[in-house]
């Protein structure tokens, strides 16, 4: 008897081998939310609040990326290395092994600078150009007559901006001249 692969014996669940190294992933991912150690690590770099603090956090900590102080619940433990891929058993088992690390690879991160430093990863950019490609696309998810505004009060001449991509160079532009 062979053995098949979960993808194989299942296809109405799992369509191909991607599909399911994608469902392993995301379920690794949901352990690595609930892992102790990590949870233990983030409750170790958490503080009291300053004397005459009026904010409702019990504990603070400070996140690696912006060095700006955040409630526990606003906060993430990220890899400061990632984690790598999880596309076949192989790479399964050292992306289990580096999720699951505890050697001096983790930092506190505010939700917004860990999306940011994610994306840099994706895209293979720096820190600040997915800072600012961020930015860019949450302008570009305004009305065009917002992003319009935007652009016309930072100088540009708006009747030459006639489509989402000229109006896109323009915001990145501007995002840029404006470090």
């Amino acid at each position: 008897m062979s053995l098949k692969e979960p993808w194989e014996q299942y296809p109405a669940i799992w369509k191909n081998k991607t599909a399911f190294f994608t469902y392993l992933r995301g379920h690794l991912r949901l352990l690595w939310s609930r892992y102790p150690a990590k949870n233990s690590w983030k409750d170790s770099k958490m503080v009291k609040p300053p004397k005459g603090y009026t904010g409702r956090a019990k504990s603070l900590g400070v996140c690696h990326y912006c060095s700006e102080s955040f409630g526990k619940s606003a906060l993430e433990v990220d890899h400061v290395k990632q984690a790598g891929q999880c596309n076949s058993w192989e790479t399964a088992q050292q992306f289990l092994r580096n999720l699951l690390d505890c050697n001096d690879n983790w930092v506190l991160a505010c939700k917004p600078c860990h999306k940011i430093k994610s994306y840099s990863e994706a895209h293979e950019l720096t820190f600040e150009q997915a800072r600012e490609a961020k930015q860019a696309i949450e302008i570009m998810k305004l009305p065009v007559k917002q992003i319009l505004d935007y652009c016309q009060q930072a100088g540009y001449d708006v009747t030459k901006l006639t489509n989402a991509a000229k109006r896109k160079q323009a915001v990145q532009s501007i995002l840029r001249s404006v470090k």
